[in-house]
């Protein structure tokens, strides 16, 4: 574990009680649990004692594992890394993000700002629910995705989501077309915009949306539209 406010356990294992009582004692706001060797038991134990939790990474880890989140006790997170956990599917995800048992009709995430799905199995019908029980969400990451197309840029824009994303990454997804920069016209407060290695999005494209969108943004290492003085690699 590293700091009080983040706990690190990336490719950490095996996981002992006492590991998990030291990541309870310094209450991060942060958690990493990429790729570790933790169990369901153990994290179904872990989570519920983490009251000040806001950003967790699960990157890599079964879906059994993804299912802790689950538990009431963790709708208070801002950010949620699921890259690369790989049987997450459509259904999987409705799962994970609806709404709350009892009477409680709001969506469990209502105030969830990032969501990362890089390398997910998951469809274009997953962005219905994305949509649906993500209202404020902020950073959307759905890259290096093959099923991943214009529709879901369509539903994306055609949305309230435009008002509220500000960072969007559809790297490595290679059925958007240039088609996809004339719907992100329509986000209000779009600052990072990642087409990188979309092999259907032309870099003439990614300059005409840049140099027509309402704030000034450039394009870095081919496809990446972001504001001026941001340092990409942060």
């Amino acid at each position: 574990v590293s700091t009080q406010s983040t706990g690190n356990l990336s490719r950490y294992g095996p996981i002992f009680p006492d590991t998990l009582k030291s990541v309870v004692m310094r209450q991060p706001t942060e958690l990493d649990l990429s790729y570790c060797t933790i169990s369901r038991k153990q994290c179904d134990w872990l989570l519920p004692r983490l009251p000040g939790l806001k950003k967790i990474r699960m990157s890599g880890l079964p879906i059994n594992i993804i299912g802790s989140l689950n538990g009431p006790m963790v709708s208070n997170l801002h950010h949620i890394d699921l890259r690369w956990v790989d049987d997450l599917s459509d259904w999987g995800l409705r799962d994970l993000l609806s709404v709350t048992s009892g009477r409680d009709t709001k969506p469990r995430f209502n105030d969830l700002r990032g969501l990362q799905l890089s390398g997910c199995p998951i469809s274009e019908d997953a962005i219905k629910n994305i949509i649906t029980f993500c209202p404020n969400l902020q950073h959307l990451d759905m890259s290096y995705n093959t099923s991943i197309n214009d529709r879901v840029i369509e539903a994306i824009c055609g949305s309230s989501l435009t008002y509220t994303l500000t960072r969007i990454d559809f790297s490595g997804c290679p059925h958007i077309t240039d088609k996809a920069l004339l719907q992100m016209k329509k986000c209000y407060d779009l600052d990072w915009l990642d087409f990188r290695s979309c092999r259907e999005v032309t870099r003439g494209a990614c300059v005409r949306f840049a140099h027509s969108f309402k704030k000034e943004l450039i394009i870095t290492e081919d496809k990446l539209i972001h504001p001026p003085l941001v340092d990409v690699y942060n």
